[in-house]
């Protein structure tokens, strides 16, 4: 052999015995154990999650990341969702992570559910314990992780419209408070960015956006209903007229959709939450918005519409210009 064939040989089994060492040892800068979040979206390319990955110091080389995943064959196997891990860990490890079948410790949330209808969820999954809650936290608790949105005067409000809809990759013994960060933590990526900007540009109180956007959420189904349902809100609210919303009634008699059987007595409760009996926004969102609903009540959709409901056999939104037409609509579709 010839020492150039040699020093070769050399090369390139050192760059093997390099390769092995890197995915068989996690990030060097990752010595102390700490949990940390992350989330993939419906869609990235390895090239975006691994410099998400590198951002987050999760790893130590993107290039080395997406390398490990193309000679595997693991590329197409990525499962978006949000992981919860314990640092440090290796390439390997996480590469199995994120791209193994983990049904068992699949959360999903829904657009839409509520804070009450996550925690059964979370308990019937055996994820949180019976005498366990988030509904002790107040978002003054993740002040530090919240702090990029304007919330000033709403510190003291509870979790509800902040548990970001999404599947999230969850185990037994992750505590309530460390469940509530990785939901907020989700929330806070998909709000940065477009929304916060386009909140501020508009001089929009944030807050009540997402309060709009729960009850919108609840209410209709498609983007361009969202958007109109959105104007014809904002414009209530404006002419200081009820909002009316049928949601408001499950939740403040149930807080929960999926027992609510709504009666005539059920639009008696006196509660804040009742839009029939009380003027302006409920104190506090009454369901978990999609990033798509907060979008539509920041970017509404200009009508001259002024009632709505939904059509219970089609799914439809019948809307209507006044209290006539819409009384008609409800005899048509409602009984």
């Amino acid at each position: 052999m010839s020492k150039t064939s040699l020093i070769l040989f050399i090369l390139a089994l050192s760059l093997v015995f390099l390769y092995f060492v890197s995915i068989s040892f996690p990030y060097p800068n990752s010595v102390n154990s700490k949990e940390v979040s992350f989330s993939i979206k419906k869609g990235e390319n390895s090239s975006e999650i691994a410099e998400n990955l590198f951002k987050q110091k999760i790893i130590f080389s993107p290039l080395l990341f997406k390398f490990y995943l193309r000679v595997n064959q693991l590329e197409k196997e990525i499962k978006a969702g949000t992981y919860s891990i314990n640092l440090p860990i290796t390439l390997k490890q996480l590469s199995q992570l994120i791209t193994e079948n983990h049904s068992n410790d699949i959360f999903l949330i829904k657009e839409g559910d509520t804070l009450k209808e996550i925690e059964r969820n979370l308990k019937a999954k055996e994820i949180l314990k019976e005498d366990e809650s988030l509904d002790v936290f107040v978002l003054e608790d993740f002040k530090d992780l919240l702090k990029g949105i304007d919330l000033e005067n709403y510190w003291d409000k509870p979790l509800e419209g902040f548990l970001y809809p999404d599947s999230y990759h969850l185990v037994k013994g992750t505590s309530p408070k460390e469940i509530a960060e990785i939901f907020l933590t989700n929330f806070v990526k998909q709000i940065n960015g477009e929304i916060n900007q386009k909140t501020k540009q508009q001089n929009k109180d944030f807050y009540e956006v997402l309060v709009i956007a729960s009850l919108i959420e609840k209410e209709v189904q498609t983007i361009q209903d969202k958007k109109m349902v959105a104007d014809i809100l904002l414009r209530r609210l404006k002419q200081e007229m009820p909002l009316q919303v049928d949601a408001s009634i499950c939740y403040a008699n149930y807080r929960t959709f999926n027992d609510c059987k709504l009666t005539v007595d059920s639009f008696k409760i006196d509660s804040p939450f009742n839009l029939y009996l009380y003027k302006g926004l409920p104190p506090q969102p009454i369901s978990n918005p999609s990033k798509e609903t907060i979008l539509a009540v920041i970017e509404p959709l200009k009508n001259d519409y002024w009632y709505y409901l939904t059509d219970r056999k089609t799914g439809q939104t019948i809307f209507s210009k006044t209290y006539k037409e819409h009384q008609l609509a409800r005899e048509k579709y409602l009984r």
